[in-house]
């Protein structure tokens, strides 16, 4: 094999792997908005603003690994990330500690983050007050 030969594996070897890395980094990122969002509603969003045609049934088949995985677009990706909770003010430098019993959808723990405090437990049985508290 001459010189570039061998560069062009090399760049081919690293480019798939890189693209492999953004693949998994956005399946994670998509799951994560899943936990908080329904799947119609996130695919919805995603048409909206990507060259991807996106269904709640394709979302379905990527997370669960029974279709090959999409590299979302710069839009999609930065939507998604929109659609997360950002950290609290004061993270990572809290005053305190606390834990979120019967949490509800979160207000308790807003204000105690508010004021400087860190959750470091939280439980709640209602599916439906569990997906309102990670969106807050």
């Amino acid at each position: 094999m001459s010189e570039f030969e061998l560069l062009a594996q090399d760049l081919l070897e690293k480019a798939e792997a890189e693209e492999q890395l953004r693949q998994e980094n956005d399946k994670k990122l998509l799951g994560q908005v899943l936990e908080i969002y329904d799947q119609k509603y996130v695919a919805e969003l995603l048409r909206k603003v990507g060259k991807n045609e996106w269904s709640r049934e394709t979302l379905n088949r990527w997370i669960n690994g029974k279709c090959s995985p999409k590299t979302l677009t710069l839009a999609e990706e930065e939507l998604l990330r929109k659609m997360l909770p950002e950290a609290p003010a004061h993270h990572p430098d809290y005053a305190f500690r606390f834990i979120d019993l019967f949490a509800g959808i979160g207000g308790i723990r807003k204000g105690f983050e508010t004021i400087g405090g860190q959750c470091v437990f939280t439980s709640e049985w209602n599916k439906e007050a569990v997906r309102t508290y990670k969106a807050n």
